[in-house]
């Protein structure tokens, strides 16, 4: 097993789905990837009912990766060894586990059957660039997934953010969204493909809060607390949203996954009733439109729903397991960018299947580019014709 233990929307939205007006998507290659996050609190030993509930959910969900909140660090060493633990024996050989946490016992964990292309635990102070910020209740996991030759790399952010009412806890929300979306701020929507998720700790249908903006530090945040001094500019500026979605589906340029139980119920904090995790994908991911699902095992046998594997857990394992419910989604990951002009599918190669494609994008002059023919418009004059054809003709490869 391969461990990372790391030491160091305008506020118009009242809707129960947002999404951005992303394109439609491409014609060519993919790769599917299983996403699930779950605020899974204490994972218990070994031979414990608890270990046993959530070792029974994520083996029927069959997630190929699994962002963790609320992984309780108290109990020291034996904590992390039943994490990893659930990580062995659920079949995930990389997992990530930062070391330490700014606020609270509470951290942010990770489990992947793929590997890690690479690994970034988020502070306030690298995020930020100031060496005096603490700003962030948790720390920010980023891993960028490996998925082969043929996908664009999957990267994915997981948070949890501040929980509790209060004005000087919706603050903290809010300034943990800015630092979600820095995460990242170097991508583009419609071309990387990338996932933001986790307990928001706020229901969508009630932002955005007041005061709003803010535009002073509030009342009732730690001592120790200290807001980093890029954010410290915008709060005297422009003042920062009182909404945690905000920076998150605007800023980052994100869709919400609409996620239901079977039942048509979209609690993930069943005890309340209410919606507070959930999981955000970049334009280049949301075109494929991803089906998704809030799981409760009280729920199987239900009609619908996203497959499933292996033998249905007991109805209440969902109840023993967390007092969340998990939340996963089948995207679709674009290919990756190919160097061949004409290698529409982008495996490697220009052959057959690549002149099948070019023939359903074919139009002719002046007849335009339909949406997901752009990579058969080999020379950019906004249309697919004979001179397009040309280009796949010479480029010519055959399979392999």
């Amino acid at each position: 097993m391969i461990r990372w233990n790391m030491g160091t929307r305008p506020s118009f939205l009242s809707a129960t789905v947002i999404t951005l007006a992303c394109a439609v998507g491409s014609l060519f290659a993919q790769t599917p990837v299983r996403v699930a996050t779950w605020n899974i609190q204490d994972v218990g030993p070994r031979g414990s009912d608890e270990y046993a509930a959530t070792l029974a959910i994520l083996d029927r969900i069959g997630a190929d990766v699994v962002g963790i909140n609320e992984f309780n660090e108290i109990g020291g060493t034996d904590a992390e060894q039943n994490f990893y633990d659930l990580a062995d024996d659920a079949g995930y050989p990389f997992t990530v586990l930062p070391a330490t946490n700014p606020f609270g016992s509470l951290r942010n964990a990770l489990l992947s059957k793929y590997p890690f292309a690479a690994v970034t635990i988020h502070t306030s102070e690298g995020l930020s660039g100031d060496p005096g910020a603490k700003d962030i209740t948790r720390l920010i996991i980023e891993v960028e997934i490996d998925l082969g030759a043929d996908a664009r790399v999957l990267t994915i952010a997981i948070e949890h953010w501040k929980a509790a009412s209060g004005n000087n806890n919706e603050f903290r929300r809010a300034v943990e969204s800015v630092r979600m979306a820095q995460v990242v701020g170097d991508l583009v929507s419609g071309q990387d493909a990338y996932v933001l998720m986790g307990d928001v700790n706020e229901e969508l249908e009630n932002v955005p809060l007041r005061p709003n903006p803010f535009r002073s530090l509030p009342r009732g945040l730690p001592q120790s607390f200290s807001l980093g001094a890029d954010l410290q500019a915008i709060l005297e500026a422009d003042g920062i949203v009182n909404d945690p979605f905000h920076q998150i589906i605007d800023t980052a340029q994100t869709s919400l996954l609409d996620a239901q139980q079977l039942d048509g119920n979209d609690a993930t904090f069943p005890a309340s009733g209410r919606r507070i995790d959930y999981v955000f994908v970049s334009c280049a991911l949301a075109d494929l439109k991803p089906p998704a699902e809030v799981y409760d095992s009280a729920d199987e046998g239900l009609p619908g729903g996203l497959p499933k594997y292996g033998e249905p857990p007991p109805p209440n394992a969902s109840a023993v397991a967390s007092d969340h419910l998990p939340v996963f989604t089948d995207l679709i990951v674009p290919a990756a960018e190919s160097i061949l002009p004409g290698d529409l599918d982008k495996d490697g190669d220009i052959d057959l299947m690549d002149y099948a494609l070019f023939v359903t994008c074919l139009v002719g002059p002046g007849g335009g580019v339909a949406v997901g023919c752009e990579p058969a418009d080999f020379d950019g004059d906004a249309d697919v014709d004979a001179r397009d054809f040309s280009t796949i003709q010479v480029e010519f490869t055959g399979p392999g």
